[in-house]
């Protein structure tokens, strides 16, 4: 998306707590140097040590302070994962933006305080969630909005991990560790609708996997009476990526594409053309009121359902939402 007339001169004054400018790997690196975002001031309470940089940034030791800079509008969030939630609720409470490091919280609850908080104070908090540039899911998406099929009845979703190689170093966790949030957040997003509990069955490692399990299901009945079932294990499944059923028709997708069968016809879907990226769109939230980028709730919603299948796994049956 090329930028409006008013960009360059109107970039987005950057905070970041919880991290130091020149790390590889973390969201402060991410954000892209342009006419649209500018860092203005970092403070890296939280971390261990203190490094203050060249001078070329604000530092600040005190995160409370550094919410007084009038330069800051917008507060990136990393640092250790249990101190993001009050990171992000003393950023929205200063009327500064919040875009928080993945994973967003430590648990759903905090999640969704800080979402209630940036409701109510008309803010944006999000994340970015880089899964849902997947094809597939982007493919299924245009197929749904292609056609005008109703309500999803049915949902299946398997997911294909490769295997490890025999002398790699054992992953930390499982594959719902791995993967839940982003596939239970995609399913979310294609669903639509309320899910009334969740079933979470897992296959202990085998070696050379390792973790907590090599394959997991996910049973989801819907309050609507319909239901998803997410699969996922090492190795192929020999199934599509995603089958929908619907009361017209049912939808496949895989390798980057989806096919609506309907009666006789069968039509195709590819993903759309470039979109925005997140920066892009979280640059027009901000400075031209237009949707923010990763609406909280559906992260909100992804954790909730993460945190039922591993309570359901852990004594065995239906965890209600």
């Amino acid at each position: 998306m090329p930028a409006d007339e008013t960009t360059s001169a109107n970039p987005v004054g950057v905070g970041a707590v919880g991290l130091r400018p020149g790390q590889a790997d973390d969201i402060l690196a991410a954000m892209p140097r342009d006419e649209r975002f500018a860092l203005a001031a970092y403070c890296d309470e939280g971390l261990r040590g203190q490094e203050p940089g060249d001078g070329s940034v604000a530092y600040y030791t005190d995160y409370n302070v550094m919410l007084q800079d009038p330069a800051v509008e917008l507060i990136l969030v990393g640092g250790p994962l249990a101190k993001r939630r009050d990171f992000a609720v003393r950023a929205l409470n200063a009327g500064r933006h919040a875009v928080l490091e993945l994973p967003f919280c430590e648990e759903a609850a905090d999640a969704e305080r800080v979402m209630k908080i940036a409701l109510r104070k008309g803010l944006i908090a999000t994340a970015e969630l880089p899964w849902r540039r997947d094809p597939d899911l982007r493919a299924v998406q245009a197929a749904l909005a292609g056609e005008n099929l109703g309500a999803v009845d049915g949902l299946l979703c398997s997911i294909s991990v490769p295997k490890p190689e025999a002398d790699a170093r054992p992953e930390r966790g499982g594959l719902l560790d791995r993967i839940g949030l982003p596939v239970l957040d995609r399913v979310n997003l294609v669903l639509g609708q309320v899910v009334k509990s969740v079933n979470a069955h897992a296959r202990r490692p085998v070696a050379p996997a390792g973790g907590r399990e090599s394959a997991f299901l996910i049973y989801m009945p819907l309050r609507s009476g319909g239901w998803a079932i997410v699969q996922a294990a090492f190795g192929p499944t020999g199934l599509p990526c995603w089958t929908l059923y619907t009361a017209e028709a049912v939808i496949t997708a895989g390798e980057g594409r989806a096919a609506v069968l309907s009666g006789e016809d069968v039509r195709t879907y590819d993903p759309p053309p470039r979109e925005e990226t997140f920066w892009e769109r979280l640059y027009r939230a901000v400075r031209q009121g237009a949707e923010a980028p990763c609406h909280p709730a559906g992260i909100v919603r992804a954790m909730k359902l993460l945190e039922a299948a591993y309570e359901s796994i852990a004594p065995g049956g239906p965890v209600p939402i």
